[in-house]
């Protein structure tokens, strides 16, 4: 296949891919077979899937499970997007050394469990194929020869590190936030990238944990002295500290783990019971485990999670007295890929006087809260049934992109994560 024409196919293919990506907040799976995609960096399942541009020992894994026990051959590209997550001008050619796509080639099948699939794992970037430009980037896998139809595509970054950033993650300046949000304050030195423009060639955005629906876009600095942009803000840079991600483990099918109801195992399909949980909005806060709202794939029954974990229906029961009609209740984190979909969208139940919703889970670790988005929003407030505290320990990542004048995409030249751990 000819590179214009592989382009040309992952254009029309991907365009839209990437804008309602962009809308939906969220990774996209395109086929009920495909479950618990992640990339991070290796031996870190908790990790940022952060590629280091011209950095050779920078690597991260893909991996995910397709259901059923017939192998297939699987391929992979790489799509370079903007900083909006909407499809650059560049050709492939331009962002990648070597190949434009090849095979996935490490697989296992599942061993012994009672949902059989197939674990593929992929090693990235290849000696054949490499990255030759930073930013934002999507992973896409699709059957061979047909890349017009995906499995899914998934985020990541490629950052070429030119600046340097500092701060702070501090409970808000403003006396009547202070005890219930957070401020991210810092600095960037922009000397090396030389801009003379830097309020046309340069975007700031702040992430909270994985969230993209509350992500703070284009944040302008208070001052920019002698290539040093000031973000010392009181107003634009804050975040609602909301509360402790819930969790819950069920690495093992034997025994029952805090908040677990009850396993049963009885049936063709594992099913566990989450105890049903309350509202917290109204509860002083209480610091537990936090993942940041991320999930671990792990088994303690046997020795490789990857392919011997079993799948299993677990049931959420989130107690209120009545629906809401005014808006959805959803799942938040990466169990749902941090989206709003039908897939973690709760049902409100009138004889158990709770709502609730099933996922078909892998076994592990995860972390979770509950959050409420109105009909006429597309984020989602968490504060709502969970409070608002700043002493919640909260991830926040800075992207800094570049878009040099007479260029035509965003580089990623900066990102750096403040951490809330000490408050």
């Amino acid at each position: 296949m000819s590179g214009l024409k592989l382009w040309l196919i992952l254009i029309l293919s991907t365009a839209a891919t990437c804008y309602s990506f962009s809308q939906s907040n969220g990774d996209q799976y395109f086929s009920d077979r495909v479950e618990t995609v992640q990339i991070f960096p290796p031996g870190e399942p908790l990790g940022e899937p952060v590629l280091s541009l011209g950095d050779g020992s920078s690597t991260l894994e893909l991996h995910f499970d397709i259901f059923g026990a017939e192998l297939e051959n699987l391929e992979y590209t790489f799509i370079h997007c903007d900083a909006d997550w909407k499809i650059s001008d560049l050709m492939p050619n331009e962002y990648l050394d070597g190949y434009t796509e090849s095979y996935i080639e490490d697989y296992q099948f599942s061993f012994n469990t009672r949902q059989p699939y197939i674990h593929y794992m992929l090693q990235f970037p290849q000696t054949n194929m490499n990255f030759i430009k930073s930013g934002n980037y999507l992973l896409k896998v699709y059957p061979e020869d047909n890349p017009e139809n995906p499995l899914f595509v998934k985020r990541f970054f490629v950052v070429d590190p030119r600046i340097t950033m500092a701060g702070t993650a501090k409970p808000a300046t403003s006396p009547a936030l202070r005890n219930t949000h957070q401020e991210v304050d810092f600095e960037i030195n922009i000397q090396p990238l030389k801009s003379q423009f830097p309020s046309r060639e340069i975007r700031v955005f702040i992430r909270q944990n994985g969230r993209l629906d509350n992500m703070v876009k284009d944040l302008q600095p208070l001052s920019v002295t002698n290539g040093i942009m000031n973000f010392d803000l009181e107003k634009e840079n804050i975040f609602k500290g909301t509360n402790s991600f819930r969790y819950f483990d069920f690495s093992s099918m034997k025994f029952n783990s805090e908040y677990l109801d009850r396993i049963d195992v009885s049936g063709d399909v594992n099913k566990v019971y989450l105890l049903a949980e309350q509202v917290r909005r109204f509860k002083e806060f209480k610091q537990g485990p936090d993942f940041h709202g991320r999930y671990y794939i792990d088994t303690k029954d046997w020795s490789n999670p990857q392919i011997e974990a079993e799948y299993s229906d677990v049931f959420f029961r989130f107690q209120y007295d009545a629906p809401l009609l005014h808006g959805d209740v959803y799942l938040i984190g990466e169990l749902a890929n941090w989206s709003f979909t039908p897939y973690n969208k709760m049902v409100y139940n009138f004889e158990t006087k709770a709502y609730e919703a099933t996922l078909y889970l892998k076994q592990g670790f995860y972390s979770y809260n509950y959050g409420f988005v109105a009909k006429d929003s597309e984020i989602a407030d968490i504060t709502f049934f969970e409070n608002s505290h700043y002493q919640t320990q909260n991830q926040y990542f800075i992207f800094v992109y570049f878009r040099a004048t007479g260029t035509t995409f965003d580089q990623l030249v900066g990102l750096h994560v403040l951490s809330t751990n000490e408050l």
